[in-house]
């Protein structure tokens, strides 16, 4: 089966980390970013559901997310944007071993 993470960030910079580190290690990642009350590239529910996991990379609380009724009953994760930068291969690492 394949690994696949769904990212909600406030910007694409932590998007584009999480690509580059999914990448490298089997993970696709889908992504959308909340900013300022808008949404970009809005996830489906159907996306959604069939992710490994949902991660939040976000400096914000996860209550404050838009439409956050999509990710009822998924497992998910909380992340600070500065963990991301420093070492996202490392975040998704840790997430897929909680996971197994």
């Amino acid at each position: 089966m394949n690994k696949i993470i769904v990212v909600m960030a406030n910007n694409n910079e932590c998007i584009e980390y999480l690509k580059k580190a999914g990448d490298s290690i089997g993970v696709e990642i889908k992504s959308e970013i909340q900013s300022e009350g808008k949404i970009i590239n809005e996830l489906s529910v159907n996306d959604i559901k069939e992710s490994t996991a949902v991660l939040f990379a976000i400096d914000g609380e996860v209550e404050e997310v838009e439409k956050i009724e999509r990710f009822i009953d998924c497992e998910y994760y909380e992340v600070e944007e500065q963990f991301i930068k420093n070492d996202a291969k490392s975040v998704l690492q840790e997430i897929l071993s909680d996971l197994n």
